[in-house]
């Protein structure tokens, strides 16, 4: 009767170890994400104008900086 139990014991470690051994083999697989909604933008993304001296009355402020053309250089 031992031999029976063991042996059964046994069996159901080889089928719990091959369903184990099965189910991490399809969870390693990559699964597509399909999902193309927009999640994290906020709700206003309309386009805000950045303010000059003009827009602010009795103040003076230096000329905004820009990019000066130059070659492409790396270094």
């Amino acid at each position: 009767m031992t031999n029976d139990l063991k042996q059964k014991e046994i069996q159901l470690k080889k089928e719990l170890a091959k369903v184990k051994a099965q189910n991490s083999a399809d969870s390693r697989t990559l699964k597509k994400n399909r999902d193309f909604s927009v999640g994290g933008l906020p709700p206003d993304t309309s386009h805000k104008a950045t303010r000059t001296s003009n827009d602010v009355p009795d103040v003076i402020l230096p000329p905004s900086k820009r990019r000066g053309k130059k070659e492409n250089i790396p270094f």
